[in-house]
């Protein structure tokens, strides 16, 4: 563990961050990566940094105290990477996953964001063991004794985490995520068009998309047919969601426009009149953020984290009852001023959560975790 002929001043932390999830930019993991490591070249001046990207087309901005490594092998895959990749920078202080993973090998102090417990809660998520599974479990082994300290990115998720694994207190810290304004922020104009309603999510079925398709059914026909159910991410490649809009005879009034770029992102949430948010779990929720820094009404679930980061600003429901999914969406959609209420507080509330005081919370656990 001792850290080995450190050729800079003793007060500067070397810090590797291993970026793999960078490849997965239209995810809440590889944002959150992009997002750090430019927040952390803002306002962390003082420490160095390695920066490990797995190909080249992650533009960074350049920085005296970061230097960016592309990293590749032959046989390109995650679990080989991240256990060589570290390796070839020789010694640091402390090694950063943003994503949750453990290495066999470590030069200084390992820190892993682990965003949620979700495969500990939902067994149908846990992926099926492989070869390559199993390799990473020979190689490491017991993780949490490797793991000297975990991020987490809100109370609720490190609750969780202290209930299912075995980890200290003092071990686990919440740097809640952040809004980047420049991207989510409101329009200068309003479009025309058809009015909508949108959501965007992944294929996991945590995400709850069949509630939200069939509380659109529910509404009153008199208004419905008024609206677009439009839904983007990987939730569109799901044969249940589709067979869902076909059996609520929804397929004339929904649009599935599958992954889309950040700047395509905002534009859905600029131009939707209310963003839906049905989650039965989440380590954070980010889409419910970016929806209110673009200045669209939010209806979101009441579980897990989202009562964190949604506070007063947005309308809660119970994401197993779809009837009341129903209720809220007709309140919002009939009312301007309720839209205009939501609007309002989802855009105050936005202004609370900024990538760099995620990134001050960050470096101050790394400087911590090595006793600085």
């Amino acid at each position: 563990m001792a850290l080995h002929h450190r050729s800079i001043p003793r007060d500067i932390v070397k810090i590797v961050i291993a970026a793999w999830h960078l490849k997965n930019i239209n995810v809440g993991i590889g944002r959150y990566a992009r997002e750090l490591i430019e927040a952390l070249g803002r306002v962390d001046h003082a420490n160095q940094y390695d920066i490990l990207l797995p190909q080249t087309d992650h533009p960074f901005t350049a920085r005296p105290n970061m230097r960016y490594r592309v990293i590749r092998f032959p046989f390109f895959r995650r679990r080989v990477w991240e256990q060589a990749a570290p390796l070839l920078v020789g010694p640091y202080d402390v090694l950063h996953f943003p994503y949750d993973s453990c290495v066999a090998w470590k030069r200084g102090r390992f820190v892993t964001t682990i965003h949620d417990v979700k495969p500990l809660l939902f067994p149908e998520l846990r992926t099926r063991p492989s070869v390559h599974a199993r390799i990473e479990q020979w190689f490491v082994g017991d993780r949490w004794k490797t793991i000297d300290h975990v991020i987490t990115v809100s109370e609720h998720s490190r609750r969780d985490l202290l209930a299912h694994a075995p980890l200290r207190p003092d071990q686990v810290s919440v740097t809640p995520l952040g809004l980047d304004a420049d991207r989510f922020h409101p329009p200068s104009k309003r479009l025309e068009g058809r009015p909508y309603v949108f959501c965007v999510a992944g294929s996991d079925p945590t995400k709850n998309v069949g509630t939200l398709v069939e509380a659109f059914a529910k509404l009153p026909a008199e208004l419905r047919v008024h609206y677009d159910l439009v839904l983007a991410g990987d939730v569109c490649k799901r044969v249940d969601i589709r067979a869902a809009i076909e059996r609520w005879h929804l397929v004339a009034h929904t649009k599935l426009v599958g992954q889309v770029s950040d700047d395509e992102l905002a534009r859905y949430y600029q131009q939707a009149t209310v963003f839906v948010f049905p989650s039965l779990y989440e380590g954070f929720g980010l889409p419910v953020l970016e929806a209110m820094g673009c200045g669209c009404p939010v209806i979101c679930s009441h579980a897990s984290s989202l009562p964190e980061v949604a506070g007063d600003a947005a309308m809660l429901v119970d994401p197993h009852r779809s009837n009341q999914l129903a209720e809220a969406l007709a309140k919002v959609l009939t009312s301007p001023d309720v839209q205009a209420s939501l609007r309002a507080r989802g855009l105050a509330r936005a202004k609370e959560f900024q990538w760099d005081r995620t990134a001050k919370q960050t470096v101050a656990i790394y400087e911590r975790t090595v006793g600085c």
